[in-house]
């Protein structure tokens, strides 16, 4: 159920998203479809992103060959292993920009170790 100031948001980017009429977007999500989405995957949509895709879901954007690129993560359809893959994306960045280039921010406190010797930096499984 959608319920915050953030739903009004996420209604306006879905509409302004169909008006381009450059990307593939099926029916909404069902609140049963969130349910399930978000007990098999461990989080909670926030209410803007709800109302996003409860007004329509994307599902790719088309290419020149008649294909769909796989741009928008396929919430109802899409492989759950790859799902997990694409939410495991910005871990995996930053947790690599701390091992490899010297990421870190001062609003995290003092950093315990130097770039290339980040504990648990190494690959992540998703599970």
């Amino acid at each position: 159920m959608i319920t915050s100031e953030g739903a009004p948001l996420g209604a306006e980017a879905a509409r302004r998203l169909s008006q381009l009429g450059r990307f593939d977007i099926s029916p909404g999500l069902s609140d049963a479809e969130f349910g399930r989405i978000e007990e098999q995957f461990g989080f909670e949509f926030s209410d803007d992103h709800r109302a996003f895709l409860a007004a329509g879901l994307p599902i790719g954007r088309p290419s020149g060959q008649g294909r769909v690129s796989p741009r928008w993560p396929d919430w109802r359809n899409g492989d759950p292993d790859e799902l997990r893959d694409q939410l495991a994306w910005p871990v995996d960045g930053v947790l690599f920009d701390v091992e490899h280039n010297d990421f870190w921010s001062e609003d995290w406190g003092g950093q315990a170790w130097s770039a290339g010797r980040c504990p648990g930096a190494g690959p992540r499984t998703s599970g």
